[in-house]
């Protein structure tokens, strides 16, 4: 066995018969549970920093990839069905706008509630049972018969959506490496991206030739990648080892070890001396708002609500606006709606190839201002003709949906294991809080005083984020996971 795969077991010792196993010690004076546990978190650090991309690190992202596809896809559904569904169950914009928002409100429920439950069971246990729980809530959204039964349907969705896109961020991020770690996550993220694209094409011929049920038939495939996951992915090797499961989290890594020296020969030996050691401090949901961490919180939160307020809003009217507003037919609506979704993956390339270099707070800074100012010239020039519309949306589109992949990578890396899945959660819930009014809030401001003033609104958003960001964003480029925070 080389140096890279030394056997660390022989250096170890019990401690006091409890659950922390085996851990290398950092120094003879270690001699506690905590201690112990502590040079475990730095050892599994250290070697996983010294990894080259490959083997599980790509098995995972084309995984829990397919998974994030399909949350895609099932956020997108409910746009390509609702131009039919407004005719078929008679639906005003308010109720328009509480279907579409019904979904999010659910998600928020579920990154509020379920990124805790990942701290304590695990991202991967945690992923699998909201996998599960969003594609059979997919299926029973094809079966609904009105308003009501489909807002309780979309709300169950939503609960596992909104759990599963929080622990899947987590997970890419802790087996992750600090070098290239913005555009390894960012290109696993766009599949995001390209579910929502896909929904928007397959939903433009689907529901004209099948039925609206269908694209929610489709959306329930994950339920069988539930099975997937499960079977053939570990659990984070930092996640075990923060809780104490050191000889589970040294096996995971020793595998990733050894497949990596099959590809590219024997590995530098890991230097967990240049960590810094992480702090004893029980799992607590309000320390996201001690003082450490409270500015990088309240900044992730405003960048999460006003992203998201907008480009969830957008995404989610435009075939209606399309329907209602232009009365264009429902294939074409469907058709529009797609290509200002497909602009977004060119928004997600330019931010995965330029994330490194440029940084995180800064790209979002300026993606912000180029999302909003499009929609306020709408507002002032007034919604003119559909190929306006289409031009000026998905201009918008472009930059703010490259911002939310991007809030997936930055929200992780501002927290410390102990509570990075909670950190996630609870600004995605923001997110979630932003997807929830934006859908309501543009269905009454439409009612009540026109198209012109929702594109005011929307546009003006983004600028109270990005001048947020650019005063007090963290900078997490580069930097390891445990360097950023402890």
């Amino acid at each position: 066995m080389t140096q890279g795969c030394y056997d660390r077991r022989k250096e170890m010792k019990k401690i006091s018969g409890g659950n922390v196993a085996q851990s290398l010690p950092l120094d003879s004076s270690i001699a506690t549970a905590a201690g112990a546990s502590f040079a475990a978190q730095r050892d599994i650090a250290a070697r996983l920093e010294r990894l080259p991309m490959g083997g599980l690190r790509t098995k995972a992202r084309l995984i829990v990839g397919t998974a994030t596809f399909f949350d895609g896809f099932d956020a997108i559904s409910i746009a390509q069905a609702m131009p039919v569904l407004v005719g078929l169950w008679k639906l005003h914009p308010g109720d328009v706008g509480l279907l579409i928002s019904g979904g999010f409100f659910g998600q928020c429920v579920g990154a509020f509630c379920l990124p805790w439950l990942a701290e304590r069971l695990g991202r991967l246990r945690v992923m699998t049972w909201t996998v599960a729980l969003f594609g059979l809530a997919s299926l029973a959204c094809g079966f609904t018969w009105d308003f009501n039964s489909m807002l309780v349907a979309r709300f169950v969705q939503g609960l596992g959506l909104g759990g599963e896109v929080s622990c899947a961020a987590t997970y890419i991020n802790e087996i992750a490496r600090s070098r290239g770690r913005g555009r390894f996550f960012l290109f696993y993220e766009m599949v995001f991206g390209i579910g929502a694209f896909i929904a928007g094409i397959l939903g433009s011929w689907v529901v004209p030739a099948f039925g609206w049920q269908w694209i929610f038939f489709i959306g329930a495939l994950p339920a069988l990648l539930a099975l997937v996951l499960r079977l053939t992915l570990p659990e984070s090797p930092r996640w075990l080892a923060q809780r104490g499961r050191y000889a589970e989290a040294d096996a995971v890594v020793r595998d990733m070890e050894r497949s990596a020296e099959a590809r590219v020969g024997p590995l530098p030996p890991p230097d967990p001396a240049s960590l810094p050691e992480p702090v004893a401090q029980a799992n607590n949901w309000r320390e996201v708002l001690s003082p450490l961490y409270r500015r990088r919180t309240l900044v992730i939160w405003a960048a999460w609500f006003c992203a998201f307020f907008v480009s969830q809003g957008v995404n989610s009217w435009l075939p209606t606006l399309y329907r209602t507003l232009l009365h264009t037919d429902v294939k074409t609506a469907l058709q529009y709606g797609y290509i200002a979704t497909g602009m977004s993956l060119t928004g997600n390339i330019v931010a995965a190839s330029i994330i490194d270099w440029i940084g995180r707070p800064r790209y979002i800074a300026l993606a912000l201002p180029l999302g909003g100012l499009p929609l306020l010239i709408l507002g002032f020039m007034g919604l003119q003709s559909e190929h306006q519309l289409l031009a000026f949306a998905s201009f918008s589109y472009m930059w703010t949906g490259s911002i939310s992949i991007v809030l997936y990578l930055y929200t992780p890396e501002l927290y410390p294991t102990r509570m990075r899945a909670m950190g996630c959660g609870f600004g995605a819930t923001w997110r979630n809080l932003a997807t929830s009014l934006s859908p309501m809030l543009i269905g009454y401001v439409l009612a009540g005083y026109g198209i012109n003033y929702v594109f005011l609104m929307l546009g003006t958003v983004p600028f109270i984020a990005m001048a947020i960001m650019l005063a007090f964003g963290t900078e997490t480029k580069g930097r390891v996971l445990e360097e950023i925070s402890r």
